[in-house]
């Protein structure tokens, strides 16, 4: 029981950091630009490093509220990664021009 809990939690974990990002590749992608979608094998790992990174330095500088700072972390990194993919769209049509 325990096995299966820590596995829906790490997959609420993953739905969450990535959710956005991954949204935000498959709106582009209808709209016909294939350009996030290529750049989401380098944002999804590197937003999964970014947390795990920032928790450990929470954790290291032995902050107050280390929940509510995970939160935050995710929360951040999540919008972060959307927005280097709307980046990536963006940068993608001004070289097509």
């Amino acid at each position: 029981m325990k096995l299966l809990h820590a596995l829906i939690l790490l997959a609420a974990f993953l739905c969450i950091v990535w959710g956005p990002a991954v949204v935000v590749a498959r709106r582009l992608r209808r709209r016909g630009d294939d350009s996030a979608m290529r750049a989401l094998r380098f944002v999804l790992p590197a937003q999964l490093i970014l947390v795990l990174c920032l928790a450990v330095g929470a954790e290291l500088l032995k902050a107050d509220n280390p929940a509510a700072l995970l939160v935050a972390v995710v929360a951040a990194t999540s919008a972060l990664g959307a927005l280097a993919l709307m980046l990536v769209a963006a940068l993608a049509r001004m070289r097509r021009r």
